[in-house]
């Protein structure tokens, strides 16, 4: 059984050079030529079939480099060096970009690809194959990508050619969900990537596809005032059971002097929602928990209900919705 390692080679000075992936076997020891390895490196760990075979390697050397890790495999025609492989998902999905656009030149990230692309955070989407539109008939998927036909305006990303942001949201809410969208699109609008109109216009685009709902749905809920991901989520929960909120109100006190800037005040009453990250709170250090603790009292002398919502939380949302209904109530 072949198991790889790593061996270096000398230089033309005789000083060691860098490390090399290769296979070692009982009768043979198949090495990644250096110059493999930096064109590599220029691709984001990946090569394609035919670059491999103009080093020199053969299906079968290519088949036993894979069942020893020293590559990869993600798709016909694509490689990935072992070793120049990211662990994180996002880093590991630019990867697949860029085979993508290695092996299909004419191909134009879109969706959830796009979205990263254009700098955009996502939340809640699968990363393990990304989406790409080309000059195609009809739709399908490959064991590596999502293929689509072209369509939308293209622009030029760090990642490569992708759809503009417009374009690349509505499409990541039709493939991924509404709340997934309005995640991507809330962070979108709060950055000054996209606006509400450049979506909005885009949504004929899609309107005879399947789940072109979603799209739609993902736009009557988007709202770039707010500032996380679990805002997001926790606005887009509480709007889906009916409770209409404004996010990031300032409340001041009776001689108009500056409170407390909370999360969401829900509309008509004097309830307020939180959604408690824990990041502000994660060096432990008393100076801030007194400085919260002192916040929530000066809200709560006022006559303000506060109803803190945690990321676990979120993933009970009917819990969410009977908390701040009870708060209504009460108050």
């Amino acid at each position: 059984m072949t198991t790889p390692a790593l061996t270096s080679r000398p230089s033309a000075d005789g000083s060691p050079s860098e490390a090399a992936p290769t296979v070692l076997g009982t009768s043979s020891r198949i090495p990644l030529d250096p110059a493999l390895l930096s064109l590599a490196r220029t691709q984001l760990g990946m090569l394609s079939t035919a670059q491999a075979a103009g080093f020199g390697l053969s299906a079968p050397m290519l088949v036993a480099l894979v069942k020893a890790g020293v590559l990869r495999h993600p798709g016909r025609g694509l490689y990935a060096v072992g070793a120049l492989v990211e662990p994180d998902p996002q880093a590991w999905h630019r990867q697949l970009c860029a085979g993508a656009l290695l092996l299909y030149p004419d191909a134009v990230l879109a969706g959830v690809s796009a979205v990263l692309a254009h700098g955009i955070p996502v939340w809640g989407a699968p990363l393990g194959a990304p989406s790409i539109l080309r000059p195609v008939s009809r739709a399908g998927g490959m064991s590596a990508f999502w293929v689509r036909p072209t369509w939308g305006v293209v622009v030029s990303t760090p990642w490569g050619p992708a759809s503009d942001p417009a374009t690349a949201l509505v499409q990541h809410a039709v493939d991924h969900g509404i709340v997934t969208g309005v995640v991507s699109a809330d962070a979108a609008l709060r950055e000054g990537i996209v606006t509400l109109e450049q979506m909005t216009a885009q949504l004929s685009a899609v309107a005879t596809w399947p789940h072109s709902s979603r799209a739609a749905s993902m736009l009557r809920l988007v709202d770039g005032r707010r500032e996380s991901v679990g805002e997001t989520r926790c606005g887009v929960t509480l709007a889906m059971a009916g409770i209409a909120v404004t996010p990031q109100v300032t409340i001041t006190d009776a001689r108009g002097n500056f409170v407390a800037r909370v999360d969401f005040l829900v509309d008509g009453s004097m309830v307020v929602v939180e959604f408690d990250g824990k990041v502000k709170y994660a060096s432990g250090d008393p100076e801030v928990l007194w400085h919260e603790k002192r916040r929530e009292d000066r809200l709560r002398a006022l006559g303000y209900v506060v109803v803190r919502v945690t990321w676990a939380q979120l993933e009970r949302p009917g819990a969410v919705v009977a908390a701040v209904r009870s708060a209504v109530v009460a108050r």
